[in-house]
């Protein structure tokens, strides 16, 4: 199983995470963040005093898959929140050694 963690543009949110849901996903957590320094999109910073740096919003969506489905939901990801521009965002994927799902009590993909 893989976790994929994509820092994405506010205003592509809606698209990537119908895209996401059409393709198959399960389920996923979707997060307001905060991107600091180098992941800043310029166009909607702000100049903050305590970081000393410029940050701007971003949407944080984490989501879990088989193995299988790696690649289909990274390059949906891609594809809809690619413009070309700086503050597009990141894209990383981690392993996962193990899923449980608490009502269910499965485990493994399964769980998913």
């Amino acid at each position: 199983m893989k976790e994929i963690k994509a820092y994405i543009r506010p205003s592509v949110a809606d698209r990537v995470i119908s895209a996401l849901e059409r393709a198959g996903s399960k389920g996923m957590t979707v997060i307001d963040v905060s991107t600091i320094g180098g992941w800043a999109d310029p166009e909607n910073s702000k100049l903050s005093i305590k970081y000393c740096e410029r940050y701007s919003s971003s949407i944080k969506i984490e989501l879990v898959c088989s193995d299988d489905d790696l690649e289909k939901f990274v390059s949906v990801i891609l594809d809809n929140s690619h413009t070309g521009s700086k503050g597009d965002g990141k894209i990383f994927v981690s392993d996962i050694s193990e899923a449980v799902s608490i009502r269910r009590k499965q485990r493994g993909t399964e769980a998913l």
